[in-house]
């Protein structure tokens, strides 16, 4: 009787044991809405590149009320900065709203886990709006010093990293310091090609186009913008396909166009016209049709 006791004793503590090493270990965290959250806010940003902009913001408010249910002060800058992108956007920009998000942003930045990192992200869309209201010559050493410093501690995330160039390359641009855009365009879309983001790829390569074109280079800047068509292709954008042959018309009728050079822009106009009414762009498409009227 002993002998059963001892053993269902030892069998009791080995069983106790053995449940304790092998059991289940609870996850510390819990990230359900916080992936929800990052999901939505990458949707919001793929809808602002495809010209998506009423479906967007609604995706952005979503994502702001799941970062506030979860006092996540890191993913609510990112949906304020989301929405800097989304108010650029426009055609024309909606610039106080850009820059109300901006301070919002800046505000957030003492609470969020990365605070160099967070200022600097600000920094990057406080410097798109200066670009988007062409204030680029009164503020170039301020906009170059900050990029370049984000640069340096974006080393090691390409996406950032190629997105201050793409900045760096607009400053550059602006200044009409051509030579030096197209060499940091070019930096910026090989480090969204080897990252593979389509749609960045294809919108660097259309800059690259536009810069081409106002440095005189007419050749090189509709060879770049096949390349952004290409591009534009492949990840299905079809805003930024309506673009890419908006700009060929306009590329092709600066100076003294040939009659060959006014056939090709009203070809490209039409097609761009084309894409725009089939993605549902009605506004876009009736100012591709403007241009068109125009040449004679």
């Amino acid at each position: 009787m002993k002998k059963n006791l001892l053993t269902a004793s030892i069998i009791s503590v080995l069983f106790f044991f053995t449940a304790c090493s092998s059991g289940p270990k609870r996850q510390m965290s819990i990230t359900t809405i916080q992936d929800s959250c990052k999901h939505s806010i990458e949707s919001a940003n793929a809808c602002i590149l495809n010209g998506n902009y009423q479906q967007a913001e609604e995706i952005l408010a979503r994502a702001r009320t799941q970062a506030l249910s979860i006092d996540n002060y890191d993913l609510q800058l990112s949906v304020s900065l989301a929405h800097v992108s989304l108010y650029l956007s426009y055609n024309p920009p909606e610039i106080e709203k850009a820059r109300l998000y901006v301070e919002n942003a800046y505000e957030l930045v003492p609470s969020t886990t990365k605070r160099k990192e967070s200022e600097l992200l600000c920094a990057m869309g406080e410097a798109r709006i200066l670009i988007a209201e062409n204030a680029v010559q009164e503020n170039f050493k301020t906009i170059i010093d900050k990029i370049d410093d984000a640069k340096k501690v974006f080393k090691d995330s390409p996406y950032n990293h190629a997105q201050c160039d793409s900045i760096l390359g607009d400053v550059y641009r602006l200044a009409g310091r051509y030579k030096e855009a197209d060499k940091i365009y070019n930096e910026a879309a090989k480090l969204f090609t080897d990252q593979r983001y389509l749609s960045e790829i294809g919108i660097t390569w259309y800059k690259i186009a536009q810069n081409q074109s106002q440095s005189g280079n007419q050749k090189g800047a509709l060879e770049a913008l096949n390349t952004a068509i290409h591009y534009d292709r492949l990840a299905e954008n079809s805003m930024a396909l309506g673009a890419d042959y908006y700009i060929k018309a306009v590329i092709l009728l600066k100076g003294k166009p040939t009659e060959a050079n006014r056939a090709e822009a009203k070809k490209a106009l039409l097609h761009s016209a084309e894409i725009y009414t089939a993605a549902n762009l009605e506004e876009l498409a009736s100012k591709s049709l403007e241009l068109f009227l125009t040449i004679e």
